[in-house]
């Protein structure tokens, strides 16, 4: 009896300790060279390995590379697993197996955002890949081999995992899948894979899945400019693309944009045989995809081929838009991709980003009265790289005037759009300029007095940092917001120039906004910038709530 319970003891003690060496080795890049073969760069410091059935958990953005002559591995993968994570590969080997499970998923939880880059080397997996899995998660494929020894799932999220984002860029090598290949799965996921340079070669005869894919608007090729070929050789299903000069192509704003204007035009490149089109846009993706000229509401007409534009009216602040161009060359008809922006929570006014040079910015920009001069400056600028340089002189020297001015049509007549109540102008001075007012001010086509609103810090021009000037609308009194001529911004006293001094300021991001809240208020549950009795009643039926869990 004493012999049985010690060898039940020591059996016990050897499953245990069997299970105590499956880890997760949390990536830290701890020494800073970045490579995946280095211990000290694991927590514990030490490299994964599939006989200890560990998972490689990356959580960063500097994640690891793995090159010629490495050799890595692990039974788990986790890319993004509670923060973004980026992995670069350029040779070498990654070997993700183990007996009985082993899995790779790119973007595991709902807020994961993580990417995979493989310009080189070969990867194998005995088991399941899942690509957003309920996160967004990507890969960018290069070059070398990824061997799917499983189930490859774009935009896959089993079960009732229906938040993942899948993208696949195949722009060369090969990914080979031995398992079901399956794409946005379940309803509201959504997977999406793009064959241009690569091979994508599936195990069996997939034609009816892959080309399901294909019609969905699933797989495209070349960004959506070329033709998926799928082919069967007895053996496998092979996917590849080509170019089609044929469809509709180079959408503007481009495919995926964010920030749009809400009094955007679109704009595109028609087929190369095209004599009309189709045009279809709405905010359904499905339906979209789907329309045929019976659909109301998305269908909106048909335009000769060298007519490449359309301006969709009462665009919606902060809405995702999806549109789509089919060509027509008798007897032919080419479906168009399905393309799609998001149109931004505000409406630009100018951000200087479109000027070349300084003479492409006076086209726009100029100065007729005053001192003065306008320029583009290249570098430096608030959000991105380029700024209005204004370098004013009030000093009358040389016959000038005694206020200096910059004007500009500006994209829009109509300031009142999308219920915008405010505009936000970021400037930027010098402590070396000489005092004097910053004013803004706006003209009308109605022939009403231009309104002038002068900046209520005296000392703006001498503010080194960037700096914002928030205006509400209502101030510009007496103009007709809704047709707008021209605006203004200068330096000295419009209505009554007396003499002053010179000095630069830089303007960039010029935008009008909707009411918002500027600062965060405590108690706001309803985020409408108030605790008021809204804020108590949540407030109260959570109180003796538990959540989180």
């Amino acid at each position: 009896m004493c012999k049985k319970v010690v060898l039940l003891t020591s059996l016990i003690m050897a499953v245990l300790t069997s299970v105590s060496l499956a880890a997760d080795v949390s990536w830290t890049n701890g020494t800073g060279d970045g490579l995946w073969t280095t211990a000290g760069n694991w927590n514990p410091p030490y490299l994964p390995e599939i006989a200890y059935q560990d998972k490689a958990k990356i959580n960063r953005m500097d994640g690891p590379l793995i090159s010629d002559g490495m050799a890595a591995q692990c039974q788990w993968l986790a890319l993004g697993d509670g923060s973004p994570a980026a992995m670069h590969m350029t040779g070498g080997t990654l070997n993700v197996s183990g007996t009985g499970d082993s899995w790779t998923i790119i973007a595991y939880g709902p807020a994961d955002v993580a990417t995979l880059t493989v310009d080189g080397g070969a990867i194998a997996t005995s088991n399941r890949v899942f690509v957003g899995f309920q996160g967004s998660g990507t890969i960018v494929m290069n070059g070398g081999t990824f061997n799917i020894g499983g189930t490859f799932g774009i935009g896959y999220g089993e079960a009732a995992f229906n938040t993942g984002r899948g993208y696949v860029y195949l722009n060369g090598g090969n990914i080979n899948v031995s398992g079901t290949f399956i794409m946005s799965s379940p309803a509201g996921a959504l997977g999406r894979l793009d064959v241009s340079g690569g091979t994508l070669t599936l195990t069996g005869d997939k034609r009816t899945t892959v080309n399901g894919y294909v019609n969905a608007g699933y797989i495209v090729s070349f960004n959506g400019m070329g033709i998926v070929n799928v082919a069967y050789d007895g053996t496998n299903t092979i996917v590849t693309g080509q170019m089609n000069p044929n469809i509709a192509r180079v959408p503007q704003p481009a495919n995926n944009a964010a920030g749009v204007a809400p009094y955007a035009a679109l704009g595109w490149m028609a087929g190369d045989t095209a004599t009309a089109q189709d045009i279809y846009f709405g905010t359904d993706e499905t339906a979209v995809l789907s329309a045929t000229p019976s659909t109301a509401g998305i269908y909106r007409g048909t335009q000769a081929a060298d007519n490449c534009a359309y301006i969709p009216a009462g665009l919606e602040r902060g809405t995702k838009y999806y549109w789509r161009i089919d060509s027509f060359a008798d007897p032919n008809t080419y479906k168009g991709n399905l393309w799609q922006f998001t149109v931004a929570d505000f409406a630009l006014v100018e951000d200087f980003e479109s000027y070349a040079d300084s003479a492409a910015l006076l086209a726009s920009w100029a100065n007729p009265v005053g001192g003065g001069a306008l320029s583009l400056a290249a570098a430096g600028g608030h959000d991105a790289a380029k700024a209005l340089k204004f370098d004013y002189d009030n000093s009358g020297a040389g016959g000038k005037a005694y206020y200096s001015e910059a004007q500009t049509a500006g994209p829009t007549a109509n300031w009142m759009i999308a219920g915008v109540k405010a505009v936000d102008i970021w400037y930027k001075g010098a402590v070396s300029n000489t005092v004097v007012p910053m004013y803004a001010a706006l003209e009308d086509n109605n022939g009403n007095a231009v309104a002038v609103v002068v900046n209520d810090r005296a000392d703006a021009v001498v503010q080194d940092q960037w700096t914002v000037w928030r205006i509400d609308l209502a101030d510009f009194a007496g103009v007709n917001l809704q047709n707008v001529k021209t605006f203004y911004v200068g330096f000295g006293d419009r209505a009554n120039p007396a003499a002053g001094g010179t000095g630069t300021v830089y303007f960039d991001d010029i935008a009008l906004f909707p009411p918002r809240c500027l600062f965060e208020v405590t108690g706001d549950l309803t985020n409408d910038c108030f605790v008021d009795l809204n804020d108590f009643t949540i407030m109260a039926e959570n109180w003796l709530g538990v959540s989180g869990l």
